[in-house]
């Protein structure tokens, strides 16, 4: 959970995780960055075991990485860079990524949404 004000962090969310920003609105609450990246380094399951997990009310200053499946919802977002819907290893290929919940998200740059 973040206190109101700006956080010099790097988070990287894992199972059974929630990310939470405390302040009344997304903007008051701000870390570096945020990613949840694919699960296994096989392509061919890359984010399909990455659920029970999940990021509310935050803003974030860089690119976001959210390569989820099952049971990970991202609520009440400010993101002001890109946000990737899924995880791409440089030289190997674009991992699986399945489900996931958004809502009341908003970004400054592109939203990638699919492998």
């Amino acid at each position: 959970m973040f206190k109101r004000g700006h956080h010099s962090v790097e988070v990287n969310v894992g199972f059974y995780t929630q990310v939470l920003g405390l302040g009344d609105t997304p903007q008051d609450s701000t870390i570096n960055l945020l990613t949840c990246p694919n699960g296994d380094t096989d392509f061919r399951i890359g984010a399909l075991d990455n659920f029970w997990r999940s990021v509310e009310n935050l803003q974030v200053n860089s690119k976001v990485v959210w390569a989820v499946s099952q049971a990970a919802p991202m609520r009440r977002m400010q993101i002001n860079n890109d946000l990737d819907l899924y995880k791409y290893d440089y030289g190997a290929a674009a991992g699986f990524a399945s489900g996931g919940f958004m809502a009341d998200v908003v970004t400054a740059g592109t939203v990638t949404s699919g492998s």
